[in-house]
């Protein structure tokens, strides 16, 4: 009997070494998966139309504009990769995809992209080449910051000028291809496609499909932004030239901020401005602004853009009454009140008493003129009573979001926005260069979640420590590319691809809005069944429900279902038009 219990504890022991040595093994599998998934398979080669000595030589593929792909292949999530290109957009809308090319076996020189014009093969009309736009993705390299990322070396980010370029055998070279839908654009299906030529020699042709939808986004963005451009950053990548006069460069200088100013515009992102209301040359440059679909802008020379830079003492706090009141006349007289404010506070203790001052000093001044504050955290009523009354717009970090003092603070009135800075690990978005990009997309979604009005970020240009093209490493803190979403061409800016894909994000919100515009219509009329089903319908598609995002943390890595859900909602817009011509 204790001779059969000893065989029988020993094989109990055989039996735990065995599981675990296979529950190591397991867990060092899973450890490699986990970090295989992290940075996704290698590219697929898509080359059923390709010469069989072409492919011998050169993978050439398509990808998504969510993919970010580095220079061995791989990629931070799940890729979209395919062997033609395919995309939908409504008019006045941009959308991307990449091409990317791998030469196999020997270095392939002067590459470069040709586009066709698209064409709708049932009624012969045409997006034309010139609305195609050809960049080639570069490469920056990026250090080891004090939060957790997939990967520290060369990232993808800034979008070159397209021009000829030489790949490397074994290397990897995506290229940006961005379509724009003028509003005369008619809806409908649309085809095309990219050659990509080398050394002269056409080495592979890339279908491209084009989807346009029956519905024209606005050019003025309901999201509110306010993205701040150091104009004054600008000469620090723009020297003086040697036989160039003060006078000249001063211009010169002037003439590429207002072409940065205005390409932000295009991206959807609203420069902060600052201009002085009583100046004619101020409102002369925000009339042109408007024309690119500006929707709001700070005014004054004192706050938080300006190391909250007001004066500590009562008296000559009211001194500035008299300024505040002809800024609010002045505004109120060319119809731009209700597009400003004044960015008042920035950061700081919740609870300082100067900032109390201030506010209320504006709006006795002009009870018009709207007052905004960034501060990490939200202002709670019950610690500080009536210290917030004057406050018009409140800002919070993406951080430190609490629902339920953000609902408090929308029942009194107050106007909420967030803004992100200094990355963390908390899961948050971030437009620093090293997150998934998807995170520079969901962003919007989440505003329209919980019902924040405007998105602020502190810097485009933050040039001033490093050139940006040679180091993601641009401020003083261990962080990468936090503050710089342009890069210093030549002549003007060179956009990022995070901008582009921030972009996209702000076209989804506008879907989401000419959605909830048209189901407010719907509401006020008597529905039968048919258009009850389609409201119901409706109203899933807009609520931002656990599949997009259950928190500020915790949003989906899924490109493919944040499509899936911006093209359902387009299809329930054309439907509504279509019920209703």
């Amino acid at each position: 009997m204790f001779k059969n219990k000893i065989i029988l504890l020993f094989v109990i022991l055989c039996l735990l070494i065995v599981g675990l040595k296979f529950f190591s093994k397991f867990r060092h599998d899973i450890k490699k998966m986990v970090q295989k998934a992290e940075r996704g398979p290698g590219p697929a080669r898509y080359n059923a139309d390709t010469p069989v000595e072409a492919q011998e030589q050169i993978a050439v593929f398509t990808a998504s504009s969510l993919d970010r792909i580095f220079q061995d292949g791989k990629t931070l999530l799940k890729p979209s990769f395919n062997a033609a290109a395919s995309i939908s957009l409504a008019k006045n809308e941009y959308e991307s995809f990449q091409v990317v090319i791998q030469p196999q076996s020997r270095d392939l020189n002067n590459v470069e992209l040709k586009i066709s014009d698209l064409i709708n093969p049932k009624t012969g009309s045409k997006i034309g080449q010139e609305n195609v736009s050809i960049r080639v993705v570069g490469y920056v390299p990026t250090i080891q910051p004090y939060y957790a990322v997939k990967y520290v070396g060369n990232w993808p980010d800034p979008l070159l000028p397209a021009y000829p370029v030489n790949i490397q055998a074994n290397a990897t070279q995506p290229f940006w291809l961005t379509v724009y839908t003028p509003p005369e654009t008619t809806a409908g299906e649309f085809t095309g496609s990219v050659t990509v030529i080398a050394d002269g020699k056409t080495i592979q042709t890339i279908p491209v499909s084009v989807h346009v939808y029956n519905f024209t986004l606005p050019k003025t963005s309901h999201l509110k932004t306010a993205f701040d451009f150091y104009g004054q950053v600008t000469k620090y990548r723009y020297p003086q030239g040697e036989e160039e006069s003060k006078e000249a460069y001063s211009a010169r200088i002037n003439d590429l901020n207002d072409k940065y100013i205005i390409e932000m515009l295009k991206y959807r992102m609203d420069p902060i401005l600052n201009i002085d209301p009583a100046s004619q040359a101020d409102l002369g440059n925000v009339d042109r602004y408007l024309v690119y679909g500006l929707n709001n802008f700070a005014i004054g020379k004192k706050g938080g853009t300006f190391d909250n830079n007001w004066p500590k003492d009562d008296d000559t706090i009211e001194k500035l009454f008299p300024l505040y009141r002809t800024y609010g006349e002045d505004l109120k007289l060319n119809d731009m009140l209700q597009d400003t404010y004044i960015y008042a506070w920035d950061e700081g203790d919740i609870g300082n008493p100067l900032v109390a001052k201030i506010t209320s000093m504006v709006h006795r001044a002009y009870p018009g003129l709207k007052n905004m504050v960034c501060y990490h955290g939200l202002w709670d009523p019950d610690d500080f009573p009536g210290w917030g009354r004057d406050i018009d717009i409140w800002c919070f970090h993406i951080d430190n979001f609490d629902e339920t003092k953000m609902r408090r603070l929308q029942k009194m009135g107050m106007e909420m926005w967030m803004y992100v800075s200094g990355p963390s690990d908390n899961g948050t978005p971030n437009l620093a260069i090293d997150f998934d990009s998807i995170d520079y997309r969901i962003i919007p979604w989440l505003c329209w979640k919980y019902d924040i009005k405007g998105f602020l970020y502190w810097c485009v240009n933050f040039w001033m420590l490093e050139d940006p093209f040679k180091n993601a490493h641009n401020t003083k803190w261990e962080q990468n590319g936090n503050g710089l979403l342009f890069y210093p061409g030549k002549d003007g800016p060179i956009e990022s691809l995070r901008m582009e894909i921030f972009r996209d994000g702000m076209e989804d919100y506008e879907y989401i809005q000419l959605l909830f515009e048209d189901l407010k219509i719907l509401k006020s009329k008597s529905l039968d069944k048919k258009y009850q089903e389609y409201f119901n319908k409706s109203v899933k598609l807009l609520t931002m429900d656990g599949s997009i995002a259950s928190s500020m943390s915790n949003f989906t890595k899924d490109g493919e279902l944040l499509n899936a859900r911006r093209n359902a909602i387009a299809r329930q817009i054309e439907k509504f038009n279509s019920m209703f011509p």
